[in-house]
């Protein structure tokens, strides 16, 4: 939707969320009166509580099981604010968003080293600590006695009738949207799922993995804060009981029955609970609690028939043939050849790189060690990477081949050792970091965002380079926006320099093994970086491709002027298209030279046969 024409239909949605609640609710009150009102802005509420878990859980997959106690900090603060200080409900509104967030950023921060069920422990553990001993404190909520929440009031109006209160809940709930869209759609929401798909790869585009699972929690916080503030003005009476674990666990279960990540999805899955105690009482008074077994029944089928919720299941029966041409892999659009890789130029927002003339050791990796426990992975090794060359890394399985390519990348910890890149020591960085710098790479297993689209890859991969703030972000403000259509254009350059303009918003686990293969490659070289490695590239290539494969690497040397470190199993294409030759052994470097020196090698050709070897390293 074009700027102007999606700002003329916020516009309208908002007046008619204002007007049209009072208006319809005093012109005719058997349409609306107050009973419904009330109950339409808890489900209003309710869909901005499952708005707010959604980020958290649904883009970023952080799993969390005490939502309910960022909820009750928003109602919490802005009860007292307003109710005993008797400050205006636009402060409590606000100190409830920043509060939910600092909460929410504490919690966060064991989720940077946790994940699953050990962290989704530690939320619950917060909710237990909320609800059994800080909502009961004396001061805080005069021991077990709650907190009184007072209707809003502007100027001499009082928004004492709910149809009133129903229409500034709306209001809200869509100011929530929009922000909630922004983050989808700029760097902010592909880097919070690129974190939910695999943080690896995540970093190697570039992403600051700790400061964005940090941000998903804060904004996440921030929303929940906002909605238990909603929800705790609308009931005007909350305590410890409020906000407990049956409702955490019931958002939890709205999120996934709607669709983790899908918005829509959610919303209506939140109002249509929301609304459920309700239409159970109107059919019998004995359902009580009934929404809860409900829930619970319908979070099973949903995981057991549509794992992504009822916004997947009715994807997948809107694009039927879409769906089962991608289940068999679009094998007849598979391409036999690889095509010619995308030529972009550096981007005018990447990182100043120092210059590193052909010839000249580009990257230079010096006495690296890599031990896990009693385990040495990597021993000593030493290796060279001159710019404008092929360089082939070599061995035997168990070598050490991929655990030094992650020491390069910043993957895992060096027990001694230095890395430098174009001259500059690198191995102090974090993976992020290293990318910025020009480091591209490739993954053994692939390395691709599989639930993103080849277009949302692309963009995922231009993290590094798309320099605006996350406020800029949540805002969609100009900058944002000009460089979201700069790095949608580069984007679409690379998919038209592949030719997968008709798979671009197909989602990349939908492509055959070759297929993500070249996306992946496209991936890693869409910011022009100054040293690319590539972990074993021809795993899952038809044959076809495979024989193509050394033309297009040697392409990227000399059409591109690329520098390439490649690790290989296939020794053919390593001896085809290298122009010197690293070989690993036990973490050790035996042997390095030209492809002809290494084929003749009898220490390489020992190793290879499972021999013995030297003792001492080959300098």
């Amino acid at each position: 939707m074009r700027p102007a024409r999606r700002q003329v239909v916020v516009g309208a949605v908002v007046i008619a969320a204002t007007v049209l609640p009072p208006l319809v609710s005093r012109v005719a009150p058997g349409f609306l009166d107050e009973l419904l009102a009330l109950r339409l802005a808890q489900a209003a509420a309710f869909a901005a509580m499952a708005l707010s878990l959604n980020l958290l859980m649904g883009y970023a997959g952080q799993i969390s099981l005490g939502h309910g106690a960022l909820l009750a900090v928003g109602a919490y603060t802005s009860g007292i604010l307003t109710g005993r200080f008797g400050l205006p409900f636009v402060a409590g509104l606000a100190a409830a968003a920043v509060l939910g967030g600092a909460v929410a950023f504490v919690v966060g921060l064991p989720a940077l080293r946790l994940r699953g069920l050990y962290l989704a422990i530690t939320t619950l553990g917060l909710l237990l600590v909320m609800q059994e001993s800080i909502l009961q404190i004396p001061w805080l909520s005069r021991g077990s006695a709650g907190v009184a929440l007072p209707r809003p009031v502007a100027g001499d109006f009082v928004f004492t009738r709910n149809a009133d209160f129903l229409a500034l809940v709306l209001v809200v709930v869509i100011v929530l949207w929009l922000v909630d869209a922004n983050v989808t759609r700029t760097r902010l929401g592909r880097a919070f799922r690129g974190l939910r798909e695999d943080e690896q790869v995540a970093a190697s585009r570039g992403v600051d993995v700790a400061r964005h699972k940090l941000l998903a929690f804060l904004l996440s916080g921030a929303m929940a804060g906002v909605a238990g503030c909603l929800h705790g003005h609308l009931l005007r009476f909350v305590d410890s009981r409020t906000y407990d674990l049956n409702l955490s666990l019931l958002l939890v279960a709205v999120v996934v029955i709607g669709g983790l990540g899908s918005r829509l999805g959610v919303v209506l899955a939140g109002v249509g609970f929301g609304l459920l105690p309700e239409i159970l009482r109107a059919i019998t008074p004995a359902a009580e609690g009934w929404d809860h077994l409900l829930g619970a029944a319908l979070l099973i089928v949903a995981m057991a028939r549509h794992p992504e919720g009822v916004a997947g299941a009715i994807t997948e029966a809107r694009h039927a043939k879409a769906a089962r041409q991608a289940r068999a892999g679009v094998a007849e659009s598979a391409p036999t050849e690889i095509p010619r890789l995308p030529e972009l130029p550096r981007p005018a927002g990447a990182a100043d790189r120092p210059a590193v003339a052909p010839g000249e050791a580009l990257l230079e990796v010096r006495d690296l060690t890599v031990r896990f426990g009693g385990l040495t992975a990597v021993d000593h090794a030493s290796i060279s990477v001159p710019a404008g060359r092929i360089v082939g890394l070599i061995g035997p399985n168990g070598a050490g081949k991929t655990t030094l390519f992650n020491a390069v990348g910043g993957f895992v910890r060096t027990a001694s050792g230095t890395v430098h890149l174009g001259g500059q020591r690198i191995d102090h960085l974090p993976p992020h970091e290293r990318a910025a710098r020009g480091l591209g790479r490739t993954f053994q297993r692939v390395g691709l965002a599989r639930d993103l689209s080849v277009r949302e890859n692309l963009l995922l991969s231009q993290h590094a380079i798309c320099r605006y703030s996350a406020v800029a972000a949540l805002g969609f403000l100009p900058g944002a926006a000009r460089t979201e259509a700069e790095a949608g254009e580069r984007a679409d350059l690379a998919i038209a320099a592949i030719g997968f303009e008709r798979f671009a918003d197909m989602p990349a686990k939908h492509l055959s093994g070759g297929m993500q293969r070249i996306v992946e490659m496209a991936c890693a070289l869409v910011t022009a970086p100054e040293l690319l490695l590539l972990d074993e590239p021809s795993a899952g290539m038809a044959p076809g491709a495979v024989e193509n494969l050394a033309i297009r690497l040697r392409d990227l040397r000399d059409a591109l002027g690329r520098t390439l470190l490649l690790v290989e199993h296939n020794v053919p294409l390593v001896l085809d298209v290298c122009d010197e030759i690293w070989v690993l052994h036990a973490g050790r470097v035996i042997a390095h030279g030209t492809p002809d020196e290494i084929s003749r090698d009898p220490t390489v050709v020992e190793a290879y046969l499972g021999r013995n070897v030297p003792a001492e390293p080959v300098s």
